[in-house]
């Protein structure tokens, strides 16, 4: 988990990534050497020092050194892929996972990619060509930014920095499951398409969640959980203990937060220590720090910084107490329809709800995982999302309305994992209909809450100036025109053109011809 910065045909290569990773500080706990391969190809990362911390200095080479790799990310497959390479006999110099992505680009080129498992956003740079390839995980979990001009690219693990270290260029993004080289950019990674007719089962989920929690359990560090007492988070606590029974929980409380009654009933009935994060949003430092956080998370849609305010004290308190992995239950109502449009879009027919669910898992890289990253890596935390395992996302591809709703409820075949333990899982969050996190946490919607905020912080002429101003954002209420101009004293917004691309899922000419069938 780290900060990269690469320049590949860029005339002020070095100095370039240079002022990249002092904007990245943050991301990793040191600054390892900036490499110039050529005088215009520059390559750095500010490493947040996880596995082989020692001898895991960036950028790692190919077994023959013709590949040089700045990588982002955990890959959790790279034992069994090492020993693959070592019983063809290919060297190793450390135990770095991104010694392996080298290997897998020399021997296997971008069709090794599809062998990894896990979160990555890496640069390869082959030294003999000046020729470079840049990925990106299936979901976007680990972000790759990007600047392009004249032949030159100007890769980065963040926005700001990229606007800083440009004049006029805009910053793009590579998506989630494609590859670029200097003349392509496709996918490698192809969604797993539905497929009901498969039986599927709770024992099945239980064991392939499971076997999802425990890769992503570091061998050798302590680790946490962000736990809300919802039914995910409570989920990835259950099996997380079973491999490290003494980790804690970390839950963000606000007064009268409806999470915590939750969560504690599952603390007392496991014995699981439980952190509490107070946040109060009626304070008088609230608007302060949430322009903190949307400069952290360098987005501002609502239903992104809401939850990030959160995420971010709470990511806080989990670096202050000393730990750098944490595990969080992110994809879970993606997949298991848990949001109220899913259960609704299921509701009509399978194909109306798999036409949402793949819009949700799309939009993840610019909302859920934006969040998680940033707010995470804010305090040299690394999030691990086991929902996201590509068997856990497998599994769920094979889900159709009858297994998905109870009735007009979702995530039925989460719920039915409580039922094999009951004596450990509580059926009072089992039975939990969906809470948005924010709410949960105890923003709350009247009396002082969330919403009064910003009528208090802008008046109704200011929010009239500021559509006019920020005509092509489509903002359409006080609480956004907040939080973009609090993003746009931080960046260039007019230079990131997909933050105009609003965050909604489009379903009325698909229901409609749903409907006339």
């Amino acid at each position: 988990m780290c900060g990269i910065a690469v320049a590949v045909g860029w005339h002020d290569a070095k100095e370039s990534v240079r002022r990249l990773i002092a904007g990245m500080m943050h991301r990793g706990d040191v600054t390892d050497p900036l490499v110039c391969v050529e005088r215009d190809i520059a390559m750095c990362t500010r490493r947040l020092r996880i596995v082989d911390p020692m001898r895991g200095a960036q950028p790692q080479a190919s077994f023959d050194q013709r590949f040089l790799v700045s990588f982002n990310g955990e890959i959790y497959n790279h034992a069994e892929l090492r020993r693959e390479f070592e019983s063809f006999g290919v060297p190793f110099r450390t135990e770095s996972d991104t010694e392996v992505i080298a290997n897998v680009v020399r021997c296997w080129g971008a069709h090794g990619i599809k062998r990894l498992e896990g979160m990555f956003a890496f640069v390869a740079i082959d030294t003999a060509t000046g020729d470079f390839l840049a990925a990106r995980d299936p979901f976007g979990v680990k972000p790759l930014y990007l600047v392009r001009s004249a032949g030159g690219f100007l890769f980065c693990s963040e926005i700001r920095p990229l606007l800083e270290a440009t004049e006029n260029e805009n910053v793009l993004f590579l998506p989630p499951g494609h590859l670029l080289t200097r003349n392509f950019c496709g996918r490698f990674y192809k969604p797993s398409q539905p497929a009901v007719s498969y039986a599927v089962s709770a024992d099945e989920l239980d064991r392939t969640l499971e076997e999802a929690v425990r890769i992503r359990m570091p061998p050798d560090l302590p680790v946490a959980s962000l736990f809300s007492g919802g039914i995910d988070s409570t989920l990835v606590t259950h099996y997380a203990r079973r491999f490290c029974p003494q980790m804690p929980g970390y839950i963000a409380v606000g007064p009268d937060a409806p999470d915590l009654a939750y969560a504690k009933r599952y603390a007392d009935t496991t014995g699981l220590e439980l952190r509490e994060v107070s946040i109060d949003i009626r304070s008088a430092d609230t608007l302060a720090l949430i322009e903190e956080v949307v400069g952290t998370v360098e987005a501002f849609e609502p239903a992104v910084i809401r939850p990030s305010l959160y995420n971010y004290v709470v990511s806080r308190r989990v670096h202050r107490d000393g730990f750098r992995i944490a595990l969080c239950g992110e994809g879970a109502d993606e997949l298991f329809a848990g949001y109220e449009p899913l259960e609704q879009a299921f509701m009509q027919t399978d194909g109306l709800g798999n036409y949402a669910k793949q819009q949700c898992l799309a939009m993840m890289h610019r909302a859920n995982l934006q969040r998680v990253d940033r707010c995470s890596m804010r305090f040299q935390v690394e999030m691990r999302e086991p929902f996201l395992d590509q068997s856990v996302v497998s599994y769920a591809s094979r889900l159709g309305k009858e297994d998905l709703l109870n009735k007009t409820v979702g995530k039925a075949p989460l719920r039915a994992l409580y039922d094999l333990y009951p004596s450990r899982l509580p059926s009072l969050i089992r039975d939990r209909r969906k809470m948005p996190f924010h709410d949960g946490a105890g923003a709350g919607t009247e009396g002082g809450g969330w919403p009064d905020l910003f009528e208090v912080a802008l008046s109704d002429a200011h929010f009239r100036d500021g559509q006019r101003e920020f005509a092509d954002f489509g903002i359409t209420s006080k609480e956004e025109l907040f939080f973009l101009q609090a993003l746009s004293r931080r960046i260039d917004v007019r230079r990131v053109p997909h933050l105009r691309v609003r965050l909604r899922l489009e379903m009325s000419s698909r229901l409609e011809s749903c409907i006339a069938l």
